[in-house]
């Protein structure tokens, strides 16, 4: 079932930016500067440093007053560069008189900056000029050394902007852009900070994408900057609760980790509420201002597709997302569980770049069923399970059946034999952050009251490390499933427990993924087939240690031979087998 996700206030405190941010207005430039009284002829703004795919920023002052700034006036910027490339970005209000405008150089060499408003009058925010001289990244973070996330060619998979494939395994922090995760504080001394701690060992675990959500669209939310709206939800925007997003997501996008964010959880769009529809359009674009120029993917709305709510109001603000975005960060949407009567899919939208796919919790599904049928459906799209069995959760519409260890890792491990593109892990104390087992929240005390600093180093956690560097060592790419190429013994199950393989094209690789024995039956026992000729080797890979194990080898001599594959070591535990065929 889906988690019900609540929003809570922190202590009140002012943000500060931390990506580069330069004014328009320098003194150097104060002839230009856009203020009142200056010239309105075209302001030659600065020329700022950049390294490509890092994000600077402009400073503008309008010199007009509006009585709603957010919504009064919009601001955009178009960046031309090398070789006649153009980015159209848009600019946000961030309280007063400041506009501000990101960017981030896809390509080394001059960029130049033009801004237009939607009141040519405003001469602090219409007809400005500023440069970029971008050099290429030298540091060592794959998504700023290889660019942006893109959907590959086969729609298959992600890659970064240059077609380096992108393994993408994630970790679920929901609240972690609100004050339910503490910025500037925290409660074990490893951490200064609860929110950087838990994503300073997300990261050492090996994740690299982080689901975030803002409940911007939820309302009753508030941070150390204060409250996303004041007086209402979409009565009257706080630039400082967005600021204070700005560091958290800043702290994560310097870590070279991707942001898939969401506005929040779908349930506030509805039929009832979709005249509505326009301001979170409007809500899409300013969260595009503020953050398309840092590693995102759009996620738009959690459960959007969650019966009763307005699912095709949902595509359209997910549009918006696509449109407005230059960097075309890939779009989706989160789907509610397939078992509960979500699973609406707009595969056919050119927009739509991967599915956000949700499992459910204290269930095991087999994968001919479920992920396989993910894979096989067209037009074909990326596959992310996104939500499957938080590990430690309760789910206490289950008679507080607790997920188990081995239910987390088994769905991420069927998830990738079947053909999906990433996963993402979630644990109890973390996907909802928990201060301490006291703490007062209602997805705390609703879903476990497990503490997040006890939360954050569940073994599965390392374990989805293990299956990173598994398929890492590998062409995962080229995997795909590979219903018919192991023909079981008819002891074998052939439920949620079904055993199952994914190969390369050209069979010289074929991962086999043995679930344990549910039943206390006996071991798998298979036949691959299909093969070429070679010499092969297998390896047991321990998916709970992260060990290899030799499991033997054996010689094909001619086309379509078979080969009996060895018996798990235990049919208590999971197994994975690698076949590997030499030069």
């Amino acid at each position: 079932m889906s988690l019900h996700r609540r929003r809570h206030a922190s202590a009140a405190a002012i943000a500060v930016l931390i990506t580069l941010a330069v004014g328009l207005n320098t003194p150097a430039n104060a002839a230009g500067s856009g203020l009142a009284g200056a010239a309105p002829s075209a302001p030659q703004g600065p020329t700022l440093s950049a390294q490509t795919w890092q994000a600077v920023e402009f400073t503008l002052h309008s010199t007009v007053s509006y009585q709603d700034p957010y919504r009064d006036v919009d601001l955009t910027a178009t960046f031309s560069g090398p070789n006649g490339q153009r980015l159209t970005m848009p600019g946000f209000w961030d309280g007063g008189d400041t506009w501000r405008v990101r960017f981030a150089p896809p390509t080394p060499g001059r960029w130049q900056l033009t801004t237009t408003s939607t009141d040519a009058t405003n001469a602090g925010l219409d007809n400005h000029h500023g440069t970029v001289l971008a050099r290429r990244y030298t540091g060592d973070l794959a998504i700023y050394q290889h660019g942006f996330l893109r959907t590959s060619a086969n729609g298959r998979y992600l890659t970064y902007a240059d077609g380096t494939p992108f393994f993408w395994l994630g970790d679920n922090e929901q609240s972690n852009l609100t004050g339910q995760t503490r910025l500037n504080e925290s409660n074990d001394p490893r951490f200064s900070s609860q929110f950087k701690g838990i994503v300073d060992t997300r990261v050492k675990q090996g994740f690299n994408v982080i689901w975030n959500e803002t409940f911007a669209n939820n309302g009753g939310n508030s941070n150390e900057g204060g409250p996303d709206w004041i007086d209402g939800t979409f009565h009257t925007l706080n630039p400082q609760f967005w600021d204070n997003i700005d560091q958290r997501i800043g702290y994560i996008a310097g870590k070279g980790v991707v942001d898939a964010i969401t506005m929040g959880t779908g349930v506030s769009l509805t039929d009832a509420t979709k005249d509505q529809l326009p301001e979170y359009e409007r809500l899409a674009r300013y969260m595009v201002a503020r953050y398309a120029a840092y590693p995102m993917v759009w996620l738009t709305a959690q459960e959007f597709d969650q019966p009763g709510n307005c699912a095709e109001c949902w595509e359209q603000v997910a549009q918006v997302f696509a449109d407005t975005d230059p960097y075309l960060h890939p779009t989706s949407l989160h789907n509610y569980p397939i078992f509960a009567g979500g699973g609406v899919e707009p595969r056919d939208q050119s927009w739509y770049g991967l599915v956000t796919l949700q499992e459910g919790h204290n269930t095991v599904d087999g994968v001919a069923d479920y992920w396989l049928k993910q894979y096989q459906q067209t037009p074909t799209r990326p596959v992310v399970e996104a939500e499957a069995n938080y590990e430690g959760i309760d789910v206490f519409w289950e008679n507080n059946a607790i997920v188990q260890n081995w239910q987390t890792r088994e769905s991420a491990w069927k998830a990738r034999v079947g053909g999906v593109a990433g996963n993402d892990y979630g644990a109890a104390g973390v996907w909802w952050t928990c201060w301490n087992a006291q703490d007062p929240d209602g997805n705390c005390q609703s879903f476990g009251s497990t503490p997040w600093n006890e939360g954050l180093f569940l073994p599965g956690a390392t374990q989805m490390g293990y299956l990173k560097s598994f398929f890492t060592s590998l062409p995962w790419w080229q995997l795909a499933p590979a219903p018919t190429a192991i023909t079981w013994a008819d002891t074998a199950p052939t439920d949620t427990q079904l055993a199952f393989a994914s190969t390369t094209p050209d069979r010289s690789r074929t991962v086999v993924y043995y679930p344990h024995r549910l039943d206390a039956g006996q071991p798998y026992t298979g036949t691959l087939t299909d093969l070429t000729p070679g010499r092969y080797s297998m390896k047991w890979f321990d998916p709970r240690t992260g060990r290899y194990t030799a499991a033997g080898s054996f010689n094909i001599t001619h086309a379509h031979a078979t080969a009996q594959l060895p018996p798990e070591p235990s049919a208590t535990d999971d197994w994975t087998l690698l076949v590997s065929r030499g030069a």
